[in-house]
């Protein structure tokens, strides 16, 4: 049937769709891979069901125009039985294609037209079940001689037949303008490209009994897989003063290999390395704050998936040391490192050093070392991390650590899907030679998942503790957040 081939074929696109709306770039070898295969395959799968289909709905066809004259109590109740399976599956179907439509346009009347049959056969089923009922009470009757008065046969189950036939032909015409759709762009000569986007919009409320609105985050980012070995990744940020947060290239000779080149995170601290659409608090951790920031300069990384449970991502790189969209005032390059490490399906470490020169003119320029690692615990709707960072720019050392879990509750309701409590713990000293001068913070949150992702409302309360002279600064932070 068709519903075997969509459900086989589908969940591939699915997956190839959800990574291109969202700029992830995990297992690219793999999945243009699987589109390779699917493409091969699915117009001959595709072809082989509906033939089969076609005959099926051809021998469900005889067997209604020959349908036997029954017994007491049964009438055709069977054939009415599978008629109503047959339109469930096709409404299945139906709902399906609706999911996997890339472009509205491309389907959109073919959809609509399926619907409108569909009405139509939920008002025949009603019309049949009515008569159902005459026809048991018919076949119950005797006549004068002790014989059986057999029923007539119903013309709505013929053309309730037919009506099934057409909606399988306008199905495999809808297959087929999903598969067009899903085609590169006509105005890309070559690959695809998808556009995603983000809104930070944040409520806060301090010290003094102010609180204010403010646009953090307005993101807009596009990313191209120009053919099976490039990729270039575009983002900008529009809130306050627009800049260039990311320009990337990556080259993919081998599926367990990449190299990039460019303006971009380097990989060094997990809270840090986090996308923005989903840090789990409001604001990010203080150890996020040591080591480095965006840079423009280049990676090259190896990826091992042993099995489900265990795999292994090495990184390292060099980079200018002057941060975002500055320019580089000497001749040094600073130098990253990072292992990720999955273990048991449940267990992620992951250490990474940072190295180099401080980005000063060479008489002025000093040592930089960072230093830090991460474990994270996830298991079903719980997870455990903690990370901590110790930094050396000269001879100032600085160091922070945080600790934070969480649980998410299933909540199942159409508008709030899922709700995570959580909490984390920080300490944040900015010079450890330095006595009392530690700070402390504690964030209590909750987050409201509307979509389980990508839109949801973060609700956080953080109490700051500074050694030494205390500073009223607790608040109160809102997130509204809608990405795509």
């Amino acid at each position: 049937m068709i519903k075997t081939v969509l459900s086989g074929c589908l969940p591939f696109l699915f997956v190839l769709l959800i990574c291109s709306s969202t700029g992830r770039t995990q297992d690219f070898g793999q999945l243009m891979d699987a589109v390779s295969k699917l493409e091969t395959t699915l117009k001959t799968m595709v072809d082989s069901e509906t033939e089969a289909k076609k005959l099926e709905v051809a021998e469900l066809r005889q067997t209604v125009e020959q349908a036997p004259q029954g017994t007491v109590g049964t009438g055709n109740q069977p054939l009415l039985t599978q008629l109503a399976l047959e339109v469930k599956a096709l409404r299945n179907e139906v709902d399906m294609l609706s999911k996997a439509k890339t472009t509205p346009s491309a389907t959109e009347s073919g959809l609509l037209t399926i619907a409108e049959d569909i009405e139509y056969l939920r008002s025949e089923l009603e019309l049949l079940r009515t008569m159902t009922g005459e026809t048991r009470r018919q076949l119950a009757s005797l006549d004068e001689d002790g014989f059986y008065i057999p029923p007539e046969q119903s013309p709505d189950l013929q053309q309730l037949s037919e009506k099934l036939t057409q909606l399988n032909s306008m199905l495999k015409q809808t297959v087929g303008q999903n598969n067009a759709a899903a085609k590169p762009n006509p105005s890309v000569k070559h690959g695809t490209i998808a556009i995603s986007g983000l809104v930070h919009e944040h409520f806060a409320t301090g010290p003094d009994e102010t609180s204010t609105f403010i646009s953090k985050r307005a993101r807009l980012t596009v990313k191209g897989d120009i053919n099976d070995y490039a990729q270039i990744k575009i983002q900008g940020e529009f809130a306050n003063t627009p800049k260039l947060l990311d320009g990337q290239v990556v080259i993919s000779p081998h599926r367990q290999w990449s190299f990039s080149v460019g303006q971009y995170k380097p990989p060094f601290g997990t809270d840090f390395l986090i996308s923005a659409n989903a840090t789990p608090f409001v604001n990010r951790s203080m150890a996020s704050g040591l080591g480095t920031n965006r840079d423009v300069g280049a990676t090259v990384s190896f990826r091992q998936k042993f099995n489900s449970d265990y795999s292994l991502k090495l990184t390292a790189g060099a980079f200018n040391g002057s941060g975002i969209n500055t320019s580089d005032v000497n001749n040094s390059k600073n130098f990253v490192a990072r292992a990720d490490i999955d273990l048991a399906g449940m267990f992620k470490i992951a250490p990474n050093v940072y190295f180099g020169k401080t980005n000063e003119v060479d008489a002025l320029k000093e040592k930089l070392v960072d230093v830090g690692s991460s474990l994270t615990w996830k298991w079903r709707q719980e997870i455990v991390e903690v990370e901590y960072i110790h930094s050396k720019h000269g001879d100032t050392k600085r160091g922070s650590w945080y600790l934070w879990g969480g649980h998410m509750f299933s909540i199942g309701t159409p508008f709030l899907q899922q709700i995570q409590l959580l909490a984390r713990y920080e300490q944040h000293d900015l010079d450890v030679d330095i006595d009392n001068n530690r700070t402390d913070r504690i964030t209590l949150g909750t987050n409201l998942f509307i979509d389980k992702k990508y839109t949801k409302i973060q609700l956080n309360y953080q109490i700051h503790n500074e050694q030494g002279a205390s500073v009223d600064n607790n608040e109160f932070l809102m997130n509204f957040q809608v990405a795509f």
